[in-house]
């Protein structure tokens, strides 16, 4: 399946590559022999990204994340997705749409958003964030030169 791989999936900003980590954890530890783990795993997938996206649009919108539109549209997509065939998978085409859905989107869904989208995000929080603590620095400085 899909392993966390420091090179490609790391984005150097903690809470989000923890999320990542678990959304991964969770992808892999299904049991490729019964469709009925797939079914579980989305679901539990579609829970754990419930919590990682609204983490992620927090910070969006604490920060004025100028995409953020995007990105929400985004995520709301895959949610959607997950929604759909998890309510598909009561019948035998069903659950084997829903595997294939597993197996070959999901996966590459996970690694194009988070190098183009997620990526992006969290070089703007970095940036904001180190700006955010330059300006406070500054603010302190003043305030003891004054005094």
């Amino acid at each position: 399946m899909k392993l966390f791989d420091e090179k490609k999936h790391l984005l150097n900003y903690e809470e989000i590559d923890d999320l990542h980590r678990e959304f991964l954890e969770i992808y892999n530890s299904v049991d490729s022999l019964d469709i009925n783990s797939y079914i579980q795993k989305l679901i539990s997938l579609l829970e754990h990204s419930k919590v990682h996206f609204k983490i992620e649009e927090d910070l969006m919108d604490k920060y004025n994340y100028p995409a953020k539109r995007e990105h929400k549209d985004e995520h709301q997509k895959v949610l959607a997705e997950m929604e759909y065939f998890i309510k598909s998978s009561n019948s035998l085409f069903g659950k084997k749409m829903l595997k294939a859905y597993f197996k070959e989107k999901l996966g590459d869904w996970f690694d194009l958003h988070l190098i183009s989208m997620d990526s992006d995000l969290t070089a703007y929080l970095k940036k904001e964030i180190n700006e955010l603590s330059g300006r406070e620095n500054q603010t302190r400085v003043n305030a003891e030169y004054i005094y």
